[in-house]
């Protein structure tokens, strides 16, 4: 038999308190082993039926403990094991189970408008990550990160958009106490038609980022829309204290010259005067970012309410946002 007590440290403290001995001196005047009798005080093991009367002999509350405690089988600690272990295996079944029918959802790409914005967008801001879960199954998920405060709106769109176009299961998330948002798209067969078929790089992706011919050869007023998820993600609109923040242009950014190099053709095979500059492509002047806003756009509320207060106001301070 096994005895429990609520409050096992209370009643050897009082028992060592009277005797005047530390925990370890009377473990060897009793020649109890030290290490059980620690993990015995603390509540870790139940008294085995020696150990207790040994203490309750001596207890100056011998009526009070013996009328508090709790006796138990000696197999009690393994039948609540295995009923834990029962539990957490019927948890782990149901879980196969439910996972076994699981469908995972087959994306069919079709090459419209909102594919090659979210792919300008995943080019710019996302990236692709395999990994291995707790489970110790690989993972190949498709992630966005960015300020809480500026792009919470846009990802909330694309998750949106991500529902309605293709039935994906998306996740958005806004990290408590930190200005960081996060989306995270969890298909496979998405992510790999995206690498397989598309170019964009699984892990780091700037010394092969590119765009596409399957895209680049699509007419202007679809692919038009992967400048507009770069503009979203990567891109910004500003203008010169110099000139009193009155001729605003258009900027992306990217490390990849490569890349920085196709943007630039296909703007200039529109006509808009597209030029490199450090790490930045930008196209300048009030008419053409007008012609930007009316024909390549944007998602983002961020760069909309930018551009909106520069038609009211005639000037583009920064720190607006």
């Amino acid at each position: 038999m096994r005895i429990k007590l609520n409050n096992p440290k209370l009643f050897v403290d009082e028992i060592l308190s009277l005797q005047n001995l530390s925990l370890k001196e009377f473990s060897k005047r009793m020649r109890i082993n030290y290490s059980s009798l620690k993990q015995t005080r603390r509540g870790e093991r139940t008294f085995t039926e020696e150990i207790f009367n040994i203490f309750i002999n001596l207890s100056p509350r011998k009526e009070y403990w013996n009328n508090n405690k709790e006796e138990l089988d000696d197999n009690w600690g393994g039948v609540k094991g295995g009923n834990i272990s029962a539990k957490m295996l019927d948890k782990y079944n149901r879980a196969e189970y439910a996972r076994r029918f699981r469908k995972l959802v087959n994306v069919n790409i079709i090459l419209n408008e909102f594919f090659c914005e979210f792919y300008g967008a995943l080019l710019g801001d996302g990236c692709i990550s395999r990994f291995e879960d707790y489970e110790h199954k690989k993972r190949i998920v498709i992630a966005f990160s960015g300020n809480k405060r500026l792009d919470s709106e846009y990802f909330k769109y694309l998750a949106s958009k991500l529902k309605e176009e293709y039935g994906l299961g998306v996740y958005f998330y806004e990290v408590k106490n930190k200005n960081v948002c996060t989306l995270v798209i969890k298909n496979k067969n998405f992510s790999l038609n995206l690498h397989n078929n598309f170019g964009v790089a699984i892990g780091l992706k700037y010394n092969s980022l590119h765009i596409s011919n399957k895209v680049l050869n699509l007419p202007w007023n679809i692919k038009k829309f992967v400048l507009r998820g770069l503009f979203d993600t990567d891109g910004c609109t500003l203008a010169n204290k110099r000139e009193k923040y009155r001729y605003p242009w258009v900027t992306i950014s990217s490390k990849s010259e490569y890349f920085r190099n196709q943007i630039i053709k296909m703007l200039r095979e529109q006509g808009y005067p597209a030029y490199n500059t450090g790490s930045d492509v930008c196209v300048r002047g009030i008419a053409n970012v007008k012609r930007w806003f009316s024909d390549i756009g944007s998602s983002n509320s961020r760069n909309i309410l930018k551009y909106e207060y520069f038609l009211k106001h005639g000037c583009l301070p920064a720190r607006l946002l």
